[in-house]
Protein backbone atom coordinates (compact mmCIF):
# COMPACT_ATOMS: atom_id res chain seq x y z
CA UNK A 1 0.00 0.00 0.00
CA UNK A 2 1.13 3.44 -1.15
CA UNK A 3 0.33 6.57 -0.77
CA UNK A 4 -1.09 8.25 -4.32
CA UNK A 5 0.83 11.46 -4.00
CA UNK A 6 4.23 9.69 -3.81
CA UNK A 7 3.57 8.07 -6.85
CA UNK A 8 2.71 4.74 -8.26
CA UNK A 9 5.97 2.27 -7.76
CA UNK A 10 7.04 -1.10 -9.24
CA UNK A 11 6.73 -4.00 -8.43
CA UNK A 12 9.48 -6.65 -8.26
CA UNK A 13 8.99 -9.95 -8.08
CA UNK A 14 11.73 -10.75 -5.86
CA UNK A 15 9.84 -8.65 -3.15
CA UNK A 16 6.87 -11.58 -3.19
CA UNK A 17 10.12 -14.17 -2.99
CA UNK A 18 11.48 -12.56 0.07
CA UNK A 19 7.68 -11.81 1.32
CA UNK A 20 7.20 -15.71 1.47
CA UNK A 21 10.45 -16.62 2.69
CA UNK A 22 10.35 -14.58 5.60
CA UNK A 23 6.57 -14.73 6.60
CA UNK A 24 6.26 -11.29 7.46
CA UNK A 25 3.45 -10.17 10.17
CA UNK A 26 1.13 -8.09 8.68
CA UNK A 27 -2.19 -9.37 10.13
CA UNK A 28 -5.43 -9.15 8.44
CA UNK A 29 -8.75 -8.21 9.53
CA UNK A 30 -10.51 -11.73 8.99
CA UNK A 31 -8.34 -14.54 7.50
CA UNK A 32 -7.33 -17.15 8.93
CA UNK A 33 -3.80 -18.63 9.05
CA UNK A 34 -3.65 -21.47 11.13
CA UNK A 35 -5.62 -23.93 8.47
CA UNK A 36 -3.57 -26.33 7.04
CA UNK A 37 -2.77 -26.75 3.30
CA UNK A 38 -5.38 -27.98 0.68
CA UNK A 39 -4.03 -30.77 -1.67
CA UNK A 40 -4.46 -27.88 -4.43
CA UNK A 41 -2.67 -25.48 -3.03
CA UNK A 42 0.93 -23.91 -3.48
CA UNK A 43 3.32 -24.94 -1.64
CA UNK A 44 5.23 -22.58 0.50
CA UNK A 45 8.43 -22.88 -1.31
CA UNK A 46 6.52 -22.56 -4.81
CA UNK A 47 5.72 -19.61 -6.60
CA UNK A 48 4.14 -18.83 -10.05
CA UNK A 49 6.01 -18.44 -13.10
CA UNK A 50 5.84 -14.95 -14.68
CA UNK A 51 4.75 -12.80 -12.16
CA UNK A 52 4.00 -9.74 -13.86
CA UNK A 53 6.68 -6.74 -13.09
CA UNK A 54 4.64 -4.05 -13.77
CA UNK A 55 1.91 -3.28 -10.93
CA UNK A 56 -1.52 -1.90 -10.78
CA UNK A 57 -4.16 -0.34 -8.65
CA UNK A 58 -6.92 -2.81 -7.10
CA UNK A 59 -8.20 -0.62 -4.65
CA UNK A 60 -8.02 2.83 -3.35
CA UNK A 61 -9.15 3.48 0.15
CA UNK A 62 -9.28 7.41 1.45
CA UNK A 63 -5.97 8.57 -0.28
CA UNK A 64 -4.15 4.95 -0.38
CA UNK A 65 -3.86 2.54 -2.71
CA UNK A 66 -3.40 -1.06 -2.65
CA UNK A 67 -1.63 -2.46 -5.33
CA UNK A 68 -2.05 -6.17 -6.94
CA UNK A 69 1.70 -6.69 -5.44
CA UNK A 70 0.28 -5.96 -2.15
CA UNK A 71 -2.24 -8.79 -2.59
CA UNK A 72 0.38 -10.95 -4.24
CA UNK A 73 2.99 -10.57 -0.91
CA UNK A 74 0.19 -10.88 1.45
CA UNK A 75 -1.18 -14.11 -0.23
CA UNK A 76 2.71 -15.35 -0.17
CA UNK A 77 2.86 -14.49 3.80
CA UNK A 78 -0.60 -16.53 4.26
CA UNK A 79 1.32 -19.44 2.81
CA UNK A 80 4.28 -19.47 4.20
CA UNK A 81 2.24 -19.42 7.96
CA UNK A 82 0.19 -22.60 6.43
CA UNK A 83 -2.53 -21.29 5.53
CA UNK A 84 -4.93 -22.43 2.92
CA UNK A 85 -4.30 -20.92 -0.28
CA UNK A 86 -5.45 -21.45 -4.15
CA UNK A 87 -3.25 -21.96 -6.65
CA UNK A 88 -3.81 -18.73 -8.89
CA UNK A 89 -5.66 -19.27 -11.83
CA UNK A 90 -7.85 -22.17 -10.03
CA UNK A 91 -11.15 -22.43 -8.84
CA UNK A 92 -11.69 -20.81 -5.80
CA UNK A 93 -8.51 -18.71 -6.41
CA UNK A 94 -10.12 -15.35 -7.40
CA UNK A 95 -12.61 -15.60 -4.28
CA UNK A 96 -9.74 -15.98 -1.76
CA UNK A 97 -7.94 -12.73 -3.16
CA UNK A 98 -11.05 -10.86 -2.68
CA UNK A 99 -10.99 -12.02 0.93
CA UNK A 100 -7.86 -11.07 1.60
CA UNK A 101 -8.06 -7.58 -0.18
CA UNK A 102 -11.58 -6.65 2.01
CA UNK A 103 -9.57 -7.98 5.19
CA UNK A 104 -6.95 -5.38 3.39
CA UNK A 105 -9.14 -2.72 3.22
CA UNK A 106 -10.37 -3.03 6.90
CA UNK A 107 -6.69 -3.10 8.29
CA UNK A 108 -6.10 0.07 6.31
CA UNK A 109 -9.56 1.65 7.47
CA UNK A 110 -8.35 1.07 11.18
CA UNK A 111 -5.49 2.26 10.24
CA UNK A 112 -6.78 5.69 9.38
CA UNK A 113 -8.98 5.78 12.07
CA UNK A 114 -6.43 5.08 14.58
CA UNK A 115 -4.83 8.39 12.53
CA UNK A 116 -7.80 10.67 12.74
CA UNK A 117 -8.01 9.56 16.21
CA UNK A 118 -4.76 10.77 17.55
CA UNK A 119 -3.59 7.61 18.53
CA UNK A 120 0.19 6.96 18.76
CA UNK A 121 1.87 3.66 20.39
CA UNK A 122 4.64 3.85 22.74
CA UNK A 123 8.60 3.33 20.98
CA UNK A 124 9.02 0.78 23.24
CA UNK A 125 6.20 -1.30 22.32
CA UNK A 126 6.82 -0.70 18.79
CA UNK A 127 9.96 -2.08 19.36
CA UNK A 128 9.03 -5.06 20.85
CA UNK A 129 6.40 -6.02 18.43
CA UNK A 130 9.11 -5.53 15.04
CA UNK A 131 11.93 -7.35 17.79
CA UNK A 132 8.84 -10.09 17.86
CA UNK A 133 8.39 -10.10 13.70
CA UNK A 134 12.37 -10.12 13.26
CA UNK A 135 12.44 -13.14 15.55
CA UNK A 136 9.88 -14.84 14.16
CA UNK A 137 11.69 -14.14 10.00
CA UNK A 138 14.99 -15.04 11.33
CA UNK A 139 13.24 -18.35 12.34
CA UNK A 140 13.13 -19.30 8.61
CA UNK A 141 16.70 -19.26 8.03
CA UNK A 142 19.45 -21.58 9.29
CA UNK A 143 21.65 -18.50 9.61
CA UNK A 144 22.32 -14.96 9.46
CA UNK A 145 23.89 -14.74 6.25
CA UNK A 146 21.25 -17.05 4.52
CA UNK A 147 18.38 -14.07 5.83
CA UNK A 148 20.56 -11.65 4.83
CA UNK A 149 20.93 -13.05 1.37
CA UNK A 150 17.60 -13.48 0.87
CA UNK A 151 16.94 -9.37 1.62
CA UNK A 152 19.32 -8.03 -0.65
CA UNK A 153 18.22 -10.05 -3.29
CA UNK A 154 15.03 -7.90 -3.10
CA UNK A 155 17.35 -5.03 -3.31
CA UNK A 156 16.96 -4.02 0.15
CA UNK A 157 20.02 -4.11 2.72
CA UNK A 158 19.10 -5.49 6.89
CA UNK A 159 19.06 -1.80 7.96
CA UNK A 160 15.79 -0.70 5.45
CA UNK A 161 14.15 -4.58 6.14
CA UNK A 162 14.23 -3.36 9.83
CA UNK A 163 12.57 -0.55 9.18
CA UNK A 164 10.11 -1.70 6.94
CA UNK A 165 8.84 -4.42 10.04
CA UNK A 166 9.03 -1.52 12.17
CA UNK A 167 6.71 0.78 10.43
CA UNK A 168 4.35 -2.59 10.45
CA UNK A 169 4.89 -2.54 13.56
CA UNK A 170 3.50 0.47 14.26
CA UNK A 171 0.49 0.28 12.42
CA UNK A 172 -0.17 -2.88 13.63
CA UNK A 173 0.09 -1.22 17.24
CA UNK A 174 -2.46 1.38 16.32
CA UNK A 175 -4.81 -0.92 14.67
CA UNK A 176 -4.81 -2.94 17.82
CA UNK A 177 -5.38 0.16 19.95
CA UNK A 178 -8.00 1.64 18.10
CA UNK A 179 -9.90 -1.64 18.35
CA UNK A 180 -9.63 -1.44 21.88
CA UNK A 181 -10.69 2.03 22.02
CA UNK A 182 -13.71 1.16 20.15
CA UNK A 183 -14.89 -2.18 22.09
CA UNK A 184 -14.26 0.18 25.44
CA UNK A 185 -16.99 2.87 23.69
CA UNK A 186 -20.08 2.93 25.85
CA UNK A 187 -22.16 3.77 22.78
CA UNK A 188 -21.83 0.38 21.08
CA UNK A 189 -25.09 -0.38 19.04
CA UNK A 190 -27.10 -3.38 20.83
CA UNK A 191 -26.81 -6.33 18.85
CA UNK A 192 -27.86 -10.23 19.48
CA UNK A 193 -25.74 -13.37 19.62
CA UNK A 194 -27.65 -16.72 19.14
CA UNK A 195 -27.12 -20.37 20.72
CA UNK A 196 -26.79 -21.60 17.31
CA UNK A 197 -24.00 -18.91 16.13
CA UNK A 198 -21.74 -19.88 19.61
CA UNK A 199 -22.02 -23.42 19.09
CA UNK A 200 -21.08 -22.69 15.25
CA UNK A 201 -18.21 -20.72 16.79
CA UNK A 202 -16.67 -22.93 19.53
CA UNK A 203 -16.94 -25.83 16.43
CA UNK A 204 -14.42 -23.65 14.43
CA UNK A 205 -12.60 -23.23 17.89
CA UNK A 206 -12.20 -26.71 19.23
CA UNK A 207 -10.93 -27.81 16.38
CA UNK A 208 -7.42 -26.83 16.68
CA UNK A 209 -7.51 -26.09 20.98
CA UNK A 210 -5.15 -27.95 23.19
CA UNK A 211 -6.72 -30.36 25.64
CA UNK A 212 -8.14 -28.36 28.68
CA UNK A 213 -6.10 -28.34 31.55
CA UNK A 214 -7.28 -29.70 35.00
CA UNK A 215 -9.31 -27.55 36.65
CA UNK A 216 -9.95 -27.34 40.39
CA UNK A 217 -12.77 -25.04 42.56
CA UNK A 218 -11.66 -23.80 46.00
CA UNK A 219 -11.90 -21.66 49.03
CA UNK A 220 -8.66 -20.50 50.21
CA UNK A 221 -7.29 -19.30 53.88
CA UNK A 222 -3.71 -17.78 54.21
CA UNK A 223 -2.57 -17.69 57.73
CA UNK A 224 -0.29 -14.98 58.24
CA UNK A 225 2.78 -14.37 61.42
CA UNK A 226 2.24 -11.73 63.54
CA UNK A 227 5.56 -10.33 65.11
CA UNK A 228 4.79 -10.80 68.76
CA UNK A 229 7.05 -9.12 71.98
CA UNK A 230 9.78 -6.71 71.14
CA UNK A 231 9.33 -6.90 67.29
CA UNK A 232 5.45 -5.78 67.48
CA UNK A 233 6.64 -2.98 70.25
CA UNK A 234 9.16 -1.88 67.68
CA UNK A 235 7.29 -1.84 64.73
CA UNK A 236 4.39 0.39 66.64
CA UNK A 237 7.56 2.38 67.35
CA UNK A 238 8.19 2.84 63.82
CA UNK A 239 4.75 3.89 62.78
CA UNK A 240 4.51 6.31 65.30
CA UNK A 241 7.48 7.92 63.94
CA UNK A 242 6.50 7.98 60.06
CA UNK A 243 3.34 9.02 61.59
CA UNK A 244 5.29 12.35 63.33
CA UNK A 245 7.27 12.87 60.10
CA UNK A 246 4.51 12.94 58.26
CA UNK A 247 2.91 16.30 60.14
CA UNK A 248 6.06 17.56 59.60
CA UNK A 249 4.69 18.06 55.97
CA UNK A 250 7.50 16.39 54.65
CA UNK A 251 7.81 14.90 51.17
CA UNK A 252 6.99 11.56 50.94
CA UNK A 253 9.74 10.56 48.40
CA UNK A 254 11.97 11.73 51.40
CA UNK A 255 10.25 9.92 53.93
CA UNK A 256 10.51 6.71 51.91
CA UNK A 257 13.79 7.19 51.52
CA UNK A 258 14.70 7.67 55.25
CA UNK A 259 12.03 5.13 56.15
CA UNK A 260 10.97 2.25 53.96
CA UNK A 261 12.06 -1.02 54.45
CA UNK A 262 11.54 -1.87 50.28
CA UNK A 263 14.83 -2.59 48.82
CA UNK A 264 13.55 -2.40 45.36
CA UNK A 265 11.63 1.20 45.47
CA UNK A 266 13.40 3.18 48.71
CA UNK A 267 15.83 4.85 46.25
CA UNK A 268 13.06 5.77 44.16
CA UNK A 269 11.39 7.69 46.83
CA UNK A 270 8.49 4.58 47.32
CA UNK A 271 7.57 5.01 43.56
CA UNK A 272 4.94 1.79 42.27
CA UNK A 273 4.53 3.86 39.37
CA UNK A 274 1.22 3.26 37.43
CA UNK A 275 -0.67 0.68 39.15
CA UNK A 276 -4.54 -0.97 38.70
CA UNK A 277 -6.05 -2.25 41.70
CA UNK A 278 -6.39 -5.63 40.50
CA UNK A 279 -2.56 -5.87 40.50
CA UNK A 280 -2.43 -5.19 43.94
CA UNK A 281 -3.28 -7.01 47.25
CA UNK A 282 -6.49 -6.77 48.33
CA UNK A 283 -5.87 -4.00 51.74
CA UNK A 284 -3.03 -2.34 49.75
CA UNK A 285 -5.33 -1.89 46.61
CA UNK A 286 -8.79 -0.71 48.77
CA UNK A 287 -6.92 1.28 50.60
CA UNK A 288 -5.54 2.96 47.68
CA UNK A 289 -8.51 3.32 45.73
CA UNK A 290 -10.37 4.53 49.03
CA UNK A 291 -8.60 7.81 49.05
CA UNK A 292 -8.45 10.58 46.32
CA UNK A 293 -5.63 11.54 44.09
CA UNK A 294 -3.10 13.57 47.09
CA UNK A 295 -3.72 11.50 49.72
CA UNK A 296 -1.94 9.90 52.15
CA UNK A 297 -3.28 6.86 53.85
CA UNK A 298 -2.06 4.24 56.24
CA UNK A 299 -1.01 2.40 57.96
CA UNK A 300 -2.17 -0.36 55.97
CA UNK A 301 -1.63 -4.12 56.93
CA UNK A 302 -0.49 -6.98 54.19
CA UNK A 303 1.19 -9.92 54.19
CA UNK A 304 3.90 -7.70 53.22
CA UNK A 305 4.17 -5.94 56.63
CA UNK A 306 2.47 -1.99 57.38
CA UNK A 307 2.48 0.40 54.63
CA UNK A 308 1.62 4.13 54.15
CA UNK A 309 0.07 5.01 50.63
CA UNK A 310 0.98 8.24 49.03
CA UNK A 311 -1.98 8.58 45.80
CA UNK A 312 -0.39 11.40 43.34
CA UNK A 313 -2.69 11.26 40.83
CA UNK A 314 -5.05 9.29 38.53
CA UNK A 315 -5.26 8.00 34.89
CA UNK A 316 -8.51 6.19 34.31
CA UNK A 317 -8.57 3.13 36.17
CA UNK A 318 -4.77 3.51 36.98
CA UNK A 319 -3.34 5.28 40.12
CA UNK A 320 0.43 6.73 40.42
CA UNK A 321 1.12 5.49 43.55
CA UNK A 322 4.30 5.46 46.48
CA UNK A 323 4.77 3.55 49.24
CA UNK A 324 6.65 3.23 52.41
CA UNK A 325 6.75 -0.53 53.75
CA UNK A 326 7.87 -1.75 57.61
CA UNK A 327 8.52 -4.95 57.54
CA UNK A 328 8.33 -6.13 61.06
CA UNK A 329 10.98 -8.92 61.98
CA UNK A 330 9.39 -12.58 62.16
CA UNK A 331 10.83 -15.05 64.29
CA UNK A 332 10.68 -18.59 63.95
CA UNK A 333 8.52 -18.68 67.05
CA UNK A 334 5.91 -16.31 65.30
CA UNK A 335 6.26 -18.67 62.23
CA UNK A 336 5.67 -21.77 64.71
CA UNK A 337 2.45 -20.04 66.01
CA UNK A 338 1.08 -19.06 62.67
CA UNK A 339 1.58 -22.79 61.47
CA UNK A 340 -0.24 -24.25 64.44
CA UNK A 341 -3.33 -21.05 64.01
CA UNK A 342 -3.40 -23.16 60.42
CA UNK A 343 -4.08 -26.04 61.77
CA UNK A 344 -6.71 -25.48 64.01
CA UNK A 345 -8.82 -23.61 61.18
CA UNK A 346 -7.99 -26.36 58.86
CA UNK A 347 -9.84 -28.68 61.38
CA UNK A 348 -12.98 -25.73 61.61
CA UNK A 349 -13.06 -25.76 57.77
CA UNK A 350 -13.19 -29.74 57.75
CA UNK A 351 -15.69 -29.46 60.69
CA UNK A 352 -18.01 -27.17 58.08
CA UNK A 353 -17.03 -23.51 59.44
CA UNK A 354 -17.88 -20.83 57.21
CA UNK A 355 -14.29 -19.77 55.69
CA UNK A 356 -15.56 -16.25 55.87
CA UNK A 357 -16.84 -16.36 59.03
CA UNK A 358 -13.41 -17.44 60.47
CA UNK A 359 -12.01 -14.25 58.07
CA UNK A 360 -13.56 -12.05 60.63
CA UNK A 361 -12.80 -14.27 63.75
CA UNK A 362 -9.26 -14.03 63.14
CA UNK A 363 -9.03 -10.89 61.44
CA UNK A 364 -5.32 -9.45 61.34
CA UNK A 365 -4.02 -12.66 61.50
CA UNK A 366 -5.73 -14.50 58.21
CA UNK A 367 -5.00 -12.39 55.34
CA UNK A 368 -7.58 -10.19 54.22
CA UNK A 369 -8.02 -11.38 50.46
CA UNK A 370 -10.33 -13.01 48.01
CA UNK A 371 -11.57 -16.56 49.69
CA UNK A 372 -13.45 -18.51 46.79
CA UNK A 373 -11.61 -19.44 43.41
CA UNK A 374 -13.52 -21.13 40.60
CA UNK A 375 -11.91 -23.44 37.27
CA UNK A 376 -8.35 -22.62 38.12
CA UNK A 377 -5.54 -24.76 36.41
CA UNK A 378 -4.20 -27.59 39.39
CA UNK A 379 -0.86 -26.31 37.74
CA UNK A 380 -1.16 -22.91 39.09
CA UNK A 381 -2.78 -23.99 42.37
CA UNK A 382 0.11 -25.90 43.58
CA UNK A 383 2.51 -23.80 42.22
CA UNK A 384 1.42 -21.30 44.60
CA UNK A 385 2.80 -23.45 47.27
CA UNK A 386 6.39 -24.62 48.28
CA UNK A 387 6.90 -27.89 46.99
CA UNK A 388 3.64 -27.93 45.04
CA UNK A 389 1.80 -29.18 47.74
CA UNK A 390 3.18 -32.36 46.79
CA UNK A 391 3.27 -34.22 50.06
CA UNK A 392 -0.54 -33.38 51.06
CA UNK A 393 -2.08 -34.70 48.22
CA UNK A 394 -2.78 -31.52 46.39
CA UNK A 395 -1.80 -32.63 42.95
CA UNK A 396 -4.97 -35.15 42.75
CA UNK A 397 -7.31 -33.14 44.74
CA UNK A 398 -10.36 -35.13 45.91
CA UNK A 399 -13.41 -32.65 46.35
CA UNK A 400 -14.65 -31.46 49.63
CA UNK A 401 -11.21 -32.41 50.99
CA UNK A 402 -9.11 -29.50 53.31
CA UNK A 403 -5.61 -29.77 52.59
CA UNK A 404 -3.09 -27.68 54.66
CA UNK A 405 -1.17 -25.74 56.21
CA UNK A 406 0.95 -25.97 53.07
CA UNK A 407 3.76 -23.27 53.32
CA UNK A 408 3.84 -20.39 51.01
CA UNK A 409 6.59 -17.64 49.90
CA UNK A 410 4.73 -14.39 48.52
CA UNK A 411 8.03 -12.11 48.95
CA UNK A 412 6.85 -11.77 53.07
CA UNK A 413 6.95 -13.97 55.34
CA UNK A 414 6.64 -17.93 55.15
CA UNK A 415 2.32 -17.93 55.56
CA UNK A 416 0.47 -21.18 55.68
CA UNK A 417 -2.46 -21.95 53.00
CA UNK A 418 -5.38 -23.90 53.90
CA UNK A 419 -7.47 -24.92 50.52
CA UNK A 420 -10.97 -26.10 50.55
CA UNK A 421 -11.64 -28.44 47.47
CA UNK A 422 -14.97 -27.55 45.93
CA UNK A 423 -14.94 -29.47 42.36
CA UNK A 424 -12.24 -30.69 40.31
CA UNK A 425 -12.78 -31.49 36.66
CA UNK A 426 -9.34 -33.19 35.27
CA UNK A 427 -7.61 -32.77 31.88
CA UNK A 428 -9.89 -33.47 28.98
CA UNK A 429 -10.77 -32.24 26.09
CA UNK A 430 -12.31 -28.15 25.68
CA UNK A 431 -16.27 -28.33 26.13
CA UNK A 432 -18.40 -25.56 24.90
CA UNK A 433 -19.64 -24.67 28.77
CA UNK A 434 -16.14 -23.82 29.29
CA UNK A 435 -15.87 -20.58 27.07
CA UNK A 436 -19.64 -20.12 26.25
CA UNK A 437 -19.68 -17.07 28.06
CA UNK A 438 -15.92 -15.78 26.16
CA UNK A 439 -17.27 -16.77 22.79
CA UNK A 440 -20.41 -14.93 23.09
CA UNK A 441 -18.56 -11.86 24.17
CA UNK A 442 -16.39 -12.12 21.32
CA UNK A 443 -19.03 -12.54 18.37
CA UNK A 444 -21.17 -9.64 20.08
CA UNK A 445 -18.03 -7.70 19.96
CA UNK A 446 -17.22 -8.67 16.63
CA UNK A 447 -20.49 -7.85 15.57
CA UNK A 448 -20.72 -4.40 17.47
CA UNK A 449 -16.99 -3.21 15.45
CA UNK A 450 -18.78 -5.18 12.11
CA UNK A 451 -21.35 -2.13 12.75
CA UNK A 452 -19.19 0.84 13.29
CA UNK A 453 -16.66 -0.28 10.43
CA UNK A 454 -19.36 -0.27 8.02
CA UNK A 455 -20.38 3.32 8.53
CA UNK A 456 -16.84 4.33 8.26
CA UNK A 457 -16.73 2.36 5.51
CA UNK A 458 -19.78 3.87 4.28
CA UNK A 459 -18.41 7.26 4.86
CA UNK A 460 -14.76 6.71 3.35
CA UNK A 461 -14.05 6.71 0.01
CA UNK A 462 -13.45 2.93 -1.61
CA UNK A 463 -13.10 2.33 -5.11
CA UNK A 464 -12.09 -1.08 -5.61
CA UNK A 465 -10.88 -2.35 -9.20
CA UNK A 466 -9.96 -5.91 -8.71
Amino acid sequence: MIDINRGMKIFRAEACLLAAALALTAPLSGVQENEPAAPDTVAAAEFPPGVESLDRVVAVVGDTAILLSDIQVTLYQLQARGARVPLEGTEGWEAFAREVLDAMIDDLIYLQQARNAGITVPEDRVTEMADAYFEETRANFSSDEEMMLAVEETGMNMLQFRQMQRSQAQAEGMRQAYRIELEQRSDLPPVIVSEEEVEAAFEEFAQNQPPRPALVSFNRLVVTPSPSGAARDSALARTVRVQNDFTNEEEFSVLARRHSDDEGTREQGGELGWMSRELLVKPFGDAAWGARPGQTVGPVQTQFGLHFIKIERQRGAERFLRHILLRPEITDEDVEEARTLATQIADSLRAGADPERLVAVFRGQVADEAIRFDDVSLASLVSQFTGGGADSGLTAPTPGTVYGPLPMQRGGPIEFGLVHVLTFRPEGPIELNDVRDQIRQSLRTRKQIDIILQEVRFNTYIDVRF
